[in-house]
């Protein structure tokens, strides 16, 4: 009987690492292939096609993407780039939207 709970509390234990690990890495899925997000990009591409950042980014992911599917880049240094890269222009954006209102008077 001891034995028996050993058992289930170990492969619970074993499951519930397994689930977390998931969640951890769950930002690191390749966008590559998914469908999905690349009709999301067109979307936005559509929707802001003067928008530079917007176009460099999709740009870079197109790039990263054909790098990673020849080999000479791997998915992980590619995401890391991205997501730095993304988090840049995220920055940038919001300290020109917080210079815009601290010059318009109230």
């Amino acid at each position: 009987m001891n034995r028996c709970v050993i058992l289930m509390f170990s492969i619970f234990i074993i499951s519930s690492i397994s689930s977390m690990s998931t969640l951890i890495y769950a930002d690191e899925i390749n966008y590559c292939h998914d469908k999905e997000s690349w009709k999301e990009w067109e979307d936005l591409i559509e929707k802001y096609p003067h928008n530079m950042d917007i176009q460099m980014l999709h740009a870079v992911r197109i790039g990263f993407c054909r790098k990673i599917g020849d080999g000479s880049i791997t998915f992980e240094a590619a995401n890391k780039a991205f997501n730095r890269l993304h988090e840049m222009v995220i920055k940038r954006a919001k300290e020109t939207k917080e210079q815009g209102s601290k010059e318009q008077p109230l």
